[in-house]
C-alpha cells in the first residue's frame, strides 16, 4: 500500500487499515519478501488481458505472474500461494493446465455445490477434524480443517495428507494440546506472509521526501520496493546488516558519490568520512601523483592516490589495514 493524500481517481479509502487513503498495488513476492512483480490497481481501467476476464479480477492477477515467470522459466515447477481474494477453481484449473501449482483459502461465498459441510456446522466438531472432496477430473481438492475457526483451503495437489500434530492452546483445558492438522494448512503457513513481511520492511523506513505531483509517492515507494528487494539479497548470500544499517550505508555512497565540492578552505576530515565505501571492497583504484601528500593511515608522504575517495595511501604497507575493520 502507497501511501496518499492528495486528490487521483486511483485513490482508495479503506476504514480501519493503518493506511487508509492509499494507492493499492498488487504485489508478487518470494515467502522472504523478496518482490518480483507488481502492478498499480486503478479500478476499473486496470490493464486486464481480455482472455482472462471472464476469470475475474483476481484470477486475472494471478495468471498474469504466472504469464511472466513461465516466460522467463518455462519448466520451473513453481508453486504460487494467494489470499482467498485471489484463489477460485477455475483459477486452479487453468494453471493445472499450465503444469503450476496453487493454494490458498477459499471463500465461503465461492464454495462449489460440493456435499461438504457448512462452516457453520463444521465449526461444532472437535478441534483438528477435517474434510475434503476432489474434483474429477481437475485433480482439484478443497479441505476444511477446524482450529480456532473453520478454515477452507483450494489447491491442486493431489491430497491433504500426511497429516501432522501442532500445539494449540486450550481455552477449555488451559492447557496445550496436540492438533491434527493436514499438509495442505502447513505449507500455506510456511509459504505465505511474504507480501506482508515486504511491506513492513518497506513501512518502517520510507523516503521521507514528500512532493506536489500524485506520482510522487509512487516513485519513492518504487525506490523503497528496489532498497527492500537489495537488501533481501544482501542476507541470501550472507550478509549480516539489519535494514536499518543497510539503507544507512546506501545513503552514505549517494553522499559521497554525487556531493557538491564546498568553497571553504581545507579543514579536518570528520571521523566518519569515507567510512562505508572504505570496507565495500569496489573500485579502489590508484593514482600516481607527482607532489607528495600525508598517507591517510600512517601519515607519511606518499606519492599515489586512491581515486575513489581521493586521500593519499601506501599502496602496499597500508592499504590492507586502511580496508580492514578493527
Amino acid at each position: 500500500m502507497v501511501p496518499y493524500y492528495g486528490g487521483h481517481g486511483s485513490k482508495q479509502f479503506i476504514r480501519g487499515k493503518p493506511i487508509r487513503w492509499r494507492y493499492k498495488v498488487w504485489v508478487e513476492t518470494t515467502k522472504k519478501g523478496y518482490i518480483e512483480w507488481f502492478e498499480p490497481y486503478q479500478g476499473s481501467t486496470t490493464i486486464i488481458s481480455e482472455k482472462y476476464r471472464p476469470l475475474g479480477l483476481g484470477a486475472s492477477v494471478v495468471l498474469q505472474f504466472a504469464d511472466i515467470i513461465q516466460s522467463q522459466c518455462e519448466n520451473a515447477p513453481f508453486h504460487i500461494f494467494c489470499d482467498n481474494f485471489f484463489t477460485s477453481l477455475p483459477l486452479l484449473a487453468e494453471l493445472t493446465s499450465r503444469g503450476l501449482k496453487c493454494s490458498g483459502p477459499l471463500r465461503e461465498n465461492i464454495l462449489p455445490d460440493w456435499p461438504l459441510e457448512k462452516s457453520s456446522l463444521f465449526k461444532k466438531k472437535s478441534r483438528g477434524s477435517f474434510d475434503y472432496l476432489l474434483e474429477e477430473n481437475q485433480n482439484n481438492i478443497v479441505c476444511k480443517w477446524n482450529d480456532n475457526s473453520v478454515v477452507t483451503i483450494a489447491s491442486n495437489l493431489t491430497s491433504p495428507f500426511p497429516t501432522q500434530q501442532v500445539k494449540r492452546f486450550s481455552q477449555k483445558e488451559k492447557k496445550m494440546i496436540h492438533v491434527e492438522q493436514p499438509c495442505l494448512i502447513k505449507q500455506y503457513n510456511e509459504n505465505m506472509g511474504g507480501v506482508d513481511r515486504a511491506d513492513q520492511n518497506i513501512s518502517l523506513y520510507r523516503v521521507g521526501i514528500s512532493g506536489k505531483k500524485w506520482y510522487f509517492c509512487l516513485f519513492s515507494h518504487a525506490l523503497d520496493m528496489a532498497e527492500q528487494n537489495a537488501w533481501q539479497l544482501h542476507k541470501h548470500s550472507g550478509g549480516k546488516m539489519d535494514h536499518l544499517r543497510f539503507r544507512r550505508c546506501i545513503a552514505a555512497g549517494f553522499l559521497e558519490t554525487y556531493k557538491k565540492e564546498t568553497k571553504r578552505g581545507p579543514s579536518k576530515p570528520g571521523k566518519y568520512l569515507h567510512y562505508e565505501s572504505r570496507y565495500d571492497r569496489m573500485d579502489h583504484l590508484v593514482n600516481y601523483q607527482e607532489k607528495q601528500t600525508r598517507c591517510a593511515f600512517c601519515h607519511k608522504q606518499a606519492v599515489f592516490r586512491f581515486q575513489k575517495y581521493d586521500v593519499a595511501l601506501h599502496p602496499i604497507m597500508c592499504f590492507l589495514s586502511y580496508h580492514t575493520k578493527n
